[in-house]
């Protein structure tokens, strides 16, 4: 985490005492003046300050994101910093106008001018800008160098108030009463025995100074991605050309702040490069003008190791600026600074992230904004955790257009390379081309086609890339391995193909309960001794198909998946495995759930007493084969007791609701029949849904995978549109895309579909197949891709919206090029602004098109 073990400048106590000095003693006397100055100035000083600069040109220049936000939300001047004090003193306060030439607040033009109250205000703010942006110079001060720093300011500060109470005709004894005080203040702050108390803008200052040496040295690549906000949230955002400079400054569209972001995408998408760019624009001072936060922290959710958040900051994230600081203290600079936490793939968090993200929504309310990147199938877990807090969803889509061109140049490094490797992909399918906008995947295609290993085919899918450099691998640690055992390289071939079987197989069970990435020991073992089995060594497997991380601390070795995309692509090769097996029992039996031993028997002797004295901790826990060897004996004999004290050990998946619902009529008019004709669906509606959304991203591969290899049939696309149904959240039209478009899944997958669709670019193909057999009450289709690129979906699309009975909406940066070019392909006709008619089909069948 960056912050960590940084040797940055370590905060002495005259530097601390100077701080307190500035922040606390000089802020109060620029407060005053503010005071002084508007309440004489105004007849009537109760009307906020913000309003008056409304009605003053350019009142609002040179406020920056901060100080409007401050204003917004009406802030006490008590609690304004001294910059904002001192711009709200020139415009609101009737002071001399600050020129451009010969200004009296900094260019005064005699010594006689320089003695005014505006250059002494000046002075201030420029003491305090100085220690917050030239920190180095006010460290290791020695005791003298503070006194006479002090005493500077002492004389300034006296001059302010003195100043400030003549011009606004205060007595003599209320300018003695302010001075005095200023010296007393300041005294106190020299003399006491114990350390002054931290000062936020003291912390926030070393917090800057240790984030600003913990940005890497060399500079990272970023390209241009593409950001996609939903249709149906009303925020204002700018396009993605400079999305990260404004990213922070995003509102609703009534003005109100949001809360919580959700960034979600895909595995390899470019949402960890995402927060890492923001993160570094903020420390590097890039985003001062287009954001109102003091703060930014990048957490990453993997490597949480506490639920606290003072001891995050103060151990992990920012032990330097915190050394002086409890916990508690830690939290307290907290909740007066408006602080932005970036945290980075809660899809695969330590334990302990999700209670902080919990701690976090519930301590800093509405000052603090967070930022969640995860996959799509974790947004519901997160959104349990942010209940009745302002959140908007944004998805990631990958690089935008300039983006993959600028990520391309820059891995190939040469010119002709890069336009030999547009030439060589032009008429690579869509979908793989659609798959290329994800970085993660453009830059595994572009090493195998250097390696010449890229099948450049119109029929080339990702699965074929991912299997090309798996095949690549084996070769290499085969050949390494056959030289040092003494093994034909055949046999060795083999023996690695039956290791990855089990790596495959490792991956799903770790998918299934959502262990993502890291292996712990026990899984570890495990693939040690089946590899040990196979194998003369591990050490070549693992370090060619894993990689490692050691503990500096305790010596272990922890083993990753290279990336949560390898895991899944694992993953859906065990499940595929299992489909096309003669063995298999469905992908019930890879979820472990299992109802062919339950007998008539087991559930009519069941009594209304068994059920009512179930408690919801013996439910939760029960397990298969504590269910499957009831017998009539065991169910008669049941008592409360018995009941009550059933253990962790006898318990497993049955929910609360299951048994909550169970009536006396329930139970005792269970028949034979009813037993036996229990289905999938009907087991599958017993079972937590949670494991189904682990599952999505890995079924997605499986479709990938079988329809490369002409795979796919009815009875697997009825199996796994079954178990996808259960998903919280599941994109059908992604599903339909990944299974190639296959007619017989768009039928299945039509009773799922809601009533309103949204229709991105990358989904239009799907849309176009779906329409055949649901229809939706509103169609909404997002166009941002040049109408060239959608040439093969577009006209099929725009003739199927014709032929049904339904509203669209066609919305994107390209929708007003599209219906042009549609125009001149099709009959298109304006029916009125913004409204077109698009005919097809025998009869002129209309649909109704809205261009917003």
């Amino acid at each position: 985490m960056e912050g960590h073990n940084l040797d940055t400048p370590v905060r002495d106590i005259n530097f601390q005492r100077y701080c307190s000095c500035v922040f606390e003693v000089g802020q109060r006397v620029m407060c005053r003046a503010f005071l002084y100055l508007y309440h004489h100035y105004h007849q009537d000083p109760n009307v906020y300050v913000g309003q008056r600069l409304d009605g003053i040109p350019n009142g609002w220049a040179r406020i920056g994101a901060i100080g409007k936000a401050a204003l917004a939300r009406r802030e006490s001047p008590i609690n304004m910093d001294i910059c904002l004090l001192y711009i709200l003193l020139q415009r609101t306060c009737g002071l001399k106008p600050d020129t451009q030439n010969n200004s009296v607040w900094n260019s005064p033009i005699s010594d006689t001018v320089a003695e005014e109250l505006e250059h002494k205000l000046y002075l201030l703010k420029e003491i305090r800008n100085d220690l917050a942006h030239n920190t180095n110079a006010y460290l290791n001060l020695t005791k003298q160098e503070l006194i006479e720093k002090v005493n500077v300011l002492e004389r300034l500060c006296c001059n302010i108030v003195t100043k400030a109470a003549i011009h606004t005709g205060r007595s003599s004894n209320t300018v003695a009463t302010d001075t005095a005080r200023i010296t007393s203040q300041l005294h106190d702050i020299l003399t006491s025995s114990l350390p002054p108390k931290i000062h936020p803008q003291e912390w926030l200052i070393m917090a800057h100074e240790e984030q600003r040496a913990a940005l890497p040295q060399s500079q990272e690549f970023f390209a241009q991605a593409h950001l996609r906000l939903p249709r149906n949230q009303e925020a204002q955002a700018k396009g993605d050309v400079d999305f990260l400079h404004t990213f922070l400054s995003w509102r609703y569209s009534d003005g109100s702040p949001i809360q919580v972001i959700i960034v979600k995408g895909q595995a390899g998408v470019g949402k960890t490069k995402f927060c890492k760019e923001l993160w570094k624009l903020s420390v590097s001072s890039k985003m001062t003008d287009s954001t109102e936060y003091d703060l930014v922290v990048k957490v990453e959710c993997s490597q949480v190791t506490t639920r606290d958040v003072g001891r995050l900051i103060k151990e992990e994230l920012l032990p330097q600026a915190s050394q002086d600081c409890d916990p508690g203290q830690v939290v307290n600079l907290l909740t007066s600074l408006r602080v932005v936490w970036l945290l980075d793939g809660m899809e695969e968090p330590a334990p302990e992230a999700i209670h902080l993200l919990q701690q976090i929504i519930n301590k800093f309310s509405d000052k603090h904004l967070v930022v969640v990147t995860c996959q799509h199938s974790y947004v519901n877990e997160v959104l349990t955790r942010v209940q009745n807090k302002r959140v908007v969803e944004i998805t990631l889509e990958g690089l935008s257009n300039n983006g993959f061109h600028s990520l391309l140049k820059h891995l190939l490094k040469k010119e002709q390379l890069y336009s030999r490797f547009v030439e060589d992909t032009k008429d690579l399918n869509a979908e793989v081309v659609k798959e290329l906008f994800n970085p993660l995947k453009l830059t595994l295609a572009v090493t195998l086609w250097q390696e010449g290993t890229l099948d450049l085919g119109n029929k080339a899918s990702f699965p074929q890339l991912y299997s090309a450099v798996e095949a690549a691998l084996v070769v290499k640690v085969s050949a390494r391995m056959a030289d040092k055992w003494g093994l034909t390289t055949q046999e060795t071939r083999d023996r690695i193909y039956a290791w990855l079987k089990e790596l495959c197989c490792l991956a799903f069970h770790m998918t299934l309960k959502n262990q993502l990435v890291s292996l712990d020991k026990h899984n570890t073992e495990l693939l040690k001794e089946k590899s040990l089995l196979l194998l003369p060594s591990y050490s070549d497997c693992f370090s060619t198909f894993l990689t490692s991380q050691r503990d500096i601390n305790s010596s272990e070795t922890t083993y990753r998946f290279i990336h949560l995309s390898q895991q899944y692509y694992l993953a859906a090769q065990y499940v595929c495995q299992q489909l096309l097996s003669d063995s298999s029992q469905e992908l019930m039996s890879l979820l472990h759930v299992d109802v062919s031993n339950v007998t008539d028997s087991d559930v009519s002797n069941v009594t209304d007493t068994d059920v009512n004295n179930v408690t919801d901790t013996d439910v939760n826990n029960v397990t298969d084969s504590d269910v499957s060897n009831v017998t009539d004996s065991d169910v008669s004999n049941v008592t409360d007791t018995d009941v009550n004290n059933v253990t962790d050990t006898d318990v497993n998946n049955v929910t609360d609701s299951d048994v909550n619902n169970v009536t006396d009529t329930d139970v005792n008019n269970v028949t034979e029949t009813d037993v036996n004709n229990v289905t999938d669906t009907d087991v599958n509606n017993v079972t937590d849904t949670s494991q189904y959304d682990q599952l999505y991203d890995t079924l997605l591969w499986v479709f990938s995978i079988l329809d490369s290899r002409s795979e796919l049939n009815e009875r697997i696309e009825k199996t796994l549109t079954s178990v996808l149904s259960h998903c919280r959240r599941c994109d059908w039209m992604e599903v339909v895309r990944h299974a190639g478009y296959s007619d017989n899944l768009a039928r299945l997958v039509g009773q799922y579909m809601s009533d309103t669709w949204y229709v991105t670019d990358r989904h239009i193909g799907a849309a176009t197949l779906l329409l055949k057999h649901t229809t939706p009450s509103l169609l909404s289709v997002n166009i941002t891709a040049n109408h060239n690129s959608l040439h093969q979906h577009l006209m099929p699309f725009l003739e199927q919206v014709a032929l049904a009975d339904t509203k669209s909406e066609l919305f994107g940066e390209s929708r007003r090029e599209v219906v042009f070019w549609v125009k001149e392909r099709t009959e298109l006709r304006r029916v009125g602004e913004g409204l077109w008619c698009v005919f097809a089909g025998e009869g002129c069948q209309c649909g109704l098109l809205v261009v917003g």
